[in-house]
């Protein structure tokens, strides 16, 4: 159902989009009006994804690839960093679409909400290491964490979390997504508060043969 009422949705703000570019005169009024239109586009976007039936088609991914494909847009921003430590012969049984999909996420949210307070930078780590037939990878950033009473929340549908994981708008769907996404791929996640401070993600897939 909610898979179908996106795609309805679709049609109307489609043309909304076209109608407002086109009728409104004021340049900065249209613009503000398109963004809007556009941020809506995306949260159905998220909805769709959301709604993704059945397992996913797996496939041996190199691991350490998609890693760097997904760190690459990150490498010059001056508000994260990303360290890795992949092995290049490591490979998970994974949707690589997906997979990179899962990691961007990650690293996306880690950015907005993983800031160290000194440096107002983002120090994120992503490590993988085998473990007889599972692939363990982690994504770990340096930011405050979050709180014992939101944590087993965060991969719920629309709960947006501690009030420093609130600023950005959308539809509350990132991290739940991550976990179906990896469910659909056979794997599990999880999230914890790290010892030394900030939040890690916890993503276990099995190892490719």
């Amino acid at each position: 159902m909610l898979a179908g009422i996106s795609h309805d949705l679709r049609t109307p703000l489609a043309r909304l989009r076209l109608e407002t570019e086109m009728s409104v005169a004021d340049e900065e009024a249209r613009e503000h009006m398109v963004a809007d239109i556009a941020q809506l586009d995306a949260i159905i976007d998220k909805f769709l994804e959301y709604a993704r039936p059945g397992l996913a088609a797996l496939t041996a991914v190199s691991l350490a690839e998609v890693v760097e494909a997904c760190a690459y847009p990150f490498r010059h921003a001056d508000d994260i960093i990303v360290r890795t430590d992949v092995h290049p012969q490591l490979r998970v049984m994974a949707d690589e679409v997906e997979l990179a999909r899962v990691l961007s996420n990650l690293l996306e949210n880690a950015r907005r909400y993983g800031k160290s307070p000194q440096t107002g930078v983002a120090v994120v780590e992503i490590a993988a290491r085998q473990r007889e037939d599972w692939v363990l990878i982690k994504v770990r950033d340096h930011g405050i964490g979050v709180s014992p009473e939101a944590l087993d929340k965060l991969t719920k549908p629309f709960f947006r979390g501690d009030a420093a994981r609130t600023a950005a708008t959308g539809a509350g769907l990132g991290l739940s997504i991550v976990d179906k996404t990896v469910q659909r791929m056979g794997g599990s996640f999880a999230l914890a508060n790290s010892s030394s401070g900030g939040l890690a993600a916890h993503i276990k897939l099995q190892a490719a043969k």
